[in-house]
């Protein structure tokens, strides 16, 4: 048996023992792409180590062929033990059922969701080019990483897949290439009972560059189909490779082998087919053979690190400029934005300063929207605008693909950890929860903008009118939810959010909010008492737009002698976070009647606050947006009438 088919073998039997050991796993598609893996891994992949900025990217979108992914890391030089190996899908382990971020060394994005990864490679991508835009100048391409991402069959069945590749064949991203799993088989059975379109023709169609090898059982074939793919000069890649799944088992070819662990006597059989040993064991020459690609990468890296110093010495002010790109300054956003809003200033223009404040100071920082920025106002002025003509742009234009937009966002901050925003309505949001939790999964620092935040967004009606969005997004662990109610509390999440490095979602007015007395540094606690009268018999706490609500209907309590205390909750999030010593005081839980007020149906104010809740529980009407809180009963005179009757029943 040749050395590089001998190899191959070697991952697969690794691949199907991990799986027979933890008795759960997926068989299929590791013996049937072992070959692309190995040959990425053997002649491509640049990965010396996961500080190298300029190291090739690697996306298992298709997460489920883990056992594989982790089979070739460890084969080919990462942190990855034999001991790793037989502890796959353990608690604990360093080799998930699904590769996660930040837990194995090599793993670049966490996947599983199908789709997701397609389109982290594409944010990868899409970071390579502007930072490639940047900072490359003639004999010094400083960054000119590629990104390879392997899918299978139902990674491109998902919209996000299909959003994300239409985006990076319009961007023409050439330095990204999909690896394609083709055996045609999904779990149900053949992909035809579900799927008959051309890939090859829609990836054409979407100005792509389509490579098809016949033979995905081919070393050879594979290698030389990756290096004419990374020839491309405009265009991104896709390689159709048709593979057999559980190529080599009993059950080749067939559905059943897709989520199916073998059995002692089935992976016997299998290592008699494929003349390797097993037992969990690595032949000598295996091992050296495949530590090559180490070493190759190992010498990459040092060539680099000298053009780096020749880089420094030849262009001292470019380099210091690539260099301070990494960093992250202090913001002072109350001095930097001091002067810059205007009196009835709509919030979402109130977010425009800030975010262009933002930008200002921090040169990464990039990002877009779902063709709505002109309505919420998320630009960065003078910032240019990313495409294929101009990759320095720090604007970009994802069309309507809120999803793909998400997700995409996710793999630009993943590329140098950087902070990226994005924007829509909030109603919309729902159009890209999947990959907002995978932001919080990972903790990537994506800015998350929605606009348009209650029911007073009026004439578009109940279809752009939110009500369970802020329930669904504070369900999220990991991410932190602010709706601030002026232009103090919009500085202080916003200076919170950029000090914290995690994933945020900032909820903002599309109207001009009425002026009260706020407190920025009360607003970094998340929550704060605003108003207190003595004695109190009433606290209420409320968010956003409501605060302005809760104040009105504290004067009217107050003419009927019944005294009040408002807090206002820019972030509940943030409050939790608190000191248990400062809790108490702002909670106040010695006051018995207490009402949290939002426009939302968010039944998580009464588990931290108590009390009773002001909220929308229905959906909107359309209709001019003080026309709709009238008939929705959510004026002021409403929320009197709710904390009286709620009195007289105690």
């Amino acid at each position: 048996m040749k050395i590089n088919q001998k190899c191959i073998n070697t991952a697969r039997i690794l691949s199907a023992e991990m799986i027979n050991r933890a008795n759960s796993g997926h068989t299929g598609v590791a013996l049937g792409a072992a070959p692309i893996l190995y040959a990425l891994f053997k002649d491509h992949y640049n990965f010396y180590s996961s500080k190298y900025i300029n190291r090739d990217r690697f996306v298992l979108s298709a997460g489920h062929a883990s056992a594989l992914y982790y089979s070739c890391l460890h084969l080919f030089g990462f942190d990855v033990s034999m001991e790793d190996l037989k502890n796959f899908r353990k608690l604990g382990s360093k080799t998930p059922g699904h590769p996660e971020y930040d837990v194995t060394d090599g793993v670049e994005t966490s996947t599983g969701p199908l789709g997701q990864g397609v389109a982290n490679a594409v944010g990868l991508a899409l970071a390579q080019k502007t930072l490639a835009e940047r900072f490359n100048v003639q004999k010094f391409n400083i960054i000119d990483n590629y990104t390879y991402c392997f899918v299978g069959d139902g990674c491109l069945m998902e919209g996000v897949a299909q959003e994300a590749c239409s985006f990076a064949g319009n961007l023409k991203l050439n330095k990204l290439i999909l690896l394609y799993d083709c055996n045609q088989i999904t779990i149900d059975g053949k992909l035809n009972v579900a799927n008959t379109e051309s890939v090859k023709g829609k990836f054409k169609a979407m100005g792509w560059n389509v490579i098809t090898v016949s033979n995905g059982n081919s070393y050879l074939c594979i290698t030389k189909a990756i290096s004419r793919a990374k020839k491309s000069k405009n265009k991104p890649t896709i390689i159709i490779f048709k593979t057999q799944i559980g190529y080599g088992s009993v059950y080749a070819g067939s559905n059943e082998i897709h989520g199916k662990a073998l059995t002692d006597e089935e992976l016997a059989k299998l290592r008699q087919n494929l003349g390797v040993e097993g037992g969990f064991k690595v032949d000598e020459d295996v091992k050296e053979y495949c530590y090559r690609a180490h070493r190759r990468a190992k010498v990459e890296y040092f060539k680099w690190e000298k053009q780096v110093v020749l880089y420094k010495n030849t262009h001292p002010d470019l380099c210091q400029q690539f260099f301070d790109y990494f960093n992250r300054p202090k913001l002072n956003l109350q001095k930097l934005c001091k002067g810059k809003f205007t009196e009835n200033m709509a919030m979402r223009d109130a977010n425009h300063v800030v975010i262009n404040q933002v930008a200002k100071n921090l040169v990464s920082f990039m990002g877009g929207t779902a063709d709505v920025a002109p309505s919420t106002k998320v630009y960065i002025d003078d910032g240019g605008d990313f495409s294929s003509s101009n990759y320095r742009g720090r604007n970009i234009h994802y069309g309507v693909r809120e999803h793909a937009m998400a997700a995409i966002s996710n793999g630009i901050s993943l590329y140098a950890n950087s902070s990226v925003f994005c924007s829509t309505f909030l109603s919309f949001s729902n159009y890209a929860l999947p990959a907002i939790r995978m932001s919080a999964l990972m903790n990537l620092p994506v800015m998350y903008i929605f606009t348009h935040d209650s029911i007073i967004v009026g004439e578009d009606g109940p279809t752009h009118q939110p009500v369970e969005q802020l329930t669904q997004l504070r369900a999220i662990p990991n991410l932190t939810v602010y709706r601030p109610a002026d232009t103090n509390e919009l500085m202080a999440v916003y200076s919170l959010a950029y000090e914290n490095k995690k994933p945020s979602a900032f909820i903002i007015a599309k109207q001009a909010l009425p002026e009260i007395p706020t407190s920025f540094e009360g607003a970094t606690c998340g929550a704060y008492v605003l108003a207190e009268d003595e004695k109190p018999e009433v606290i209420m706490f409320a968010s956003g737009s409501e605060v302005g609500l809760a104040m009105k209907a504290k004067e009217t309590l107050n003419k009927d002698g019944i005294s009040a205390v408002i807090v206002s909750v820019p972030s509940i999030e943030v409050f939790e976070r608190q000191p248990e010593k400062f809790k108490k005081s702002i909670l106040k839980h010695e006051i018995k009647n207490r009402f949290c007020i939002e426009a939302s149906n968010d039944y998580k104010w009464l588990n931290v606050f108590g009390g009773k809740l002001f909220g929308v529980t229905s959906f909107g009407a359309s209709g001019k947006g003080k026309d709709v809180l009238k008939f929705m009963n959510y004026e002021p005179k409403d929320l009197v009438k709710f904390i009286k009757n709620s009195l007289k029943n105690e």
